[in-house]
């Protein structure tokens, strides 16, 4: 078992790193929230209608997805 200050000391640089550009520590909840989203615009489907089948499939407001959509996609210099 590890203590939290011994994780948090290992992904400092990380966590400095996604913090500087926005994101959120519990953006992780949204990692097949984003998949499912890549993976419907990458077939053509329109961003607004993707957001509007996501925000029923996953219970969140489509500005919401719009909002963890552009910090998941942010560039980040480590």
């Amino acid at each position: 078992m590890v203590k939290a200050i011994e994780l948090l000391k290992f992904c400092e640089k990380i966590l400095k790193s996604l913090s500087k550009v926005g994101v959120k520590t519990s953006d992780y909840e949204y990692i097949e929230m984003y998949d499912d989203y890549k993976a419907l615009v990458d077939k053509g489907a329109k961003k607004e209608y993707v957001r509007a089948v996501l925000s029923e499939k996953y219970n969140i407001s489509e500005t919401t997805i719009f909002r963890i959509v552009s910090r998941l996609e942010k560039h980040i210099k480590i």
